[in-house]
């Protein structure tokens, strides 16, 4: 071990120190140009994990630790000395343990109501600050789950099942989106299709806040719809998930027919597509260089304009 130690010390310089597990003096008496005594340094004392830190230990997450604490020694010190102000004292001192003063603690202002991830629940859906959405108007939506079926996906460790849903959401005035989720469970699945449809919300223009500006001929795939508009009292006289979305969306009066293939996740995403397919008088205005009055009373007000040749 000598010589070990007298090779090392040949590689360092003369005032550098030797690093061990003790406190003691190693001194060379082997070679006489290396009869120094060699500085060692102290290892640093390794913190005591088992004892409460009043900085990085939580009180309240450990109090069931504390209190068995209390009760052992209760039991060691026995007799009337056995107080509880005498066992918590001995308690505090020997795994050094003691609540923090109200000054120690940081105050952190207090969350409005309302606040916070998922704080909020109203009904099945549950509000929060990444939803983008005052609160206000998160009470006033509606939700409508229109599928929820089983998945399988197959892989060579064999088959994988999960649950997919499609989720709607409106508020009845013109915005409404829809969303899909996919979790092992159903009501988790239901949960993010609600919190992904609440973020895609989108306004839709209607005419006279009751149906569509115009009529509507549009293709998803293999899903091709046709919409009409119609006169008040008409109501919703389309296929059940339409008339679904027609009540987020705040939609009264509709025809409506469905040709092809009429895939329930196609046949909601068809619909969405169709009704950005519209053109508002603005754009009308707009593209004809007419004044928006004189768009919305020749093309809906129900007076049509008479051609050029025809006038005298």
């Amino acid at each position: 071990m000598s010589g070990l130690v007298l090779r090392l010390s040949r590689t360092l310089p003369a005032t550098a120190g030797i690093r061990s597990l003790s406190s003691t003096a190693v001194t060379m008496k082997k070679d006489s140009t290396f009869r120094k005594v060699l500085k060692v340094e102290p290892v640093h004392s390794v913190p005591d994990f088992s004892k409460f830190d009043p900085i990085y230990d939580d009180i309240t997450e450990n109090s069931s630790v504390i209190e068995l604490w209390k009760k052992q020694k209760a039991s060691e010190i026995g007799g009337d000395a056995a107080t509880a102000s005498n066992v918590d004292a001995l308690v505090r001192s020997e795994h050094n343990v003691f609540e923090a003063p109200d000054d120690f603690l940081v105050k952190y202002p207090k969350r409005p109501p309302g606040k916070g991830m998922q704080s909020v629940v109203e009904g099945e859906m549950f509000w929060s600050e990444e939803l983008l959405i005052p609160y206000e108007q998160f009470k006033k939506l509606s939700k409508k789950t229109l599928v929820v079926k089983r998945t399988v996906q197959m892989t060579r460790k064999g088959k994988i099942p999960s649950m997919y849903a499609l989720v709607v959401v409106g508020n009845g005035m013109g915005s409404a989106g829809y969303g899909e989720g996919k979790s092992a469970e159903a009501s988790k699945a239901v949960m993010i299709a609600t919190r992904q449809a609440i973020k895609h919300m989108q306004n839709f223009p209607r005419y006279d806040s009751r149906t569509i500006y115009h009529d509507i001929e549009h293709k998803f795939k293999a899903t091709r719809l046709q919409l009409w508009a119609r006169r008040p009292g008409f109501g919703c006289r389309v296929a059940p998930m339409i008339h679904e979305i027609c009540e987020c969306i705040g939609i009264q009066d509709l025809a409506g027919k469905i040709h092809g293939s009429r895939n329930p996740m196609n046949v909601i995403k068809a619909f969405f597509e169709a009704l950005t397919t519209q053109r508002i008088p603005s754009d009308l205005a707009k593209a004809r260089g007419l004044r928006l009055l004189d768009v919305n009373h020749i093309y809906y007000g129900g007076i049509k304009p008479t051609p050029i040749h025809t006038r005298r």
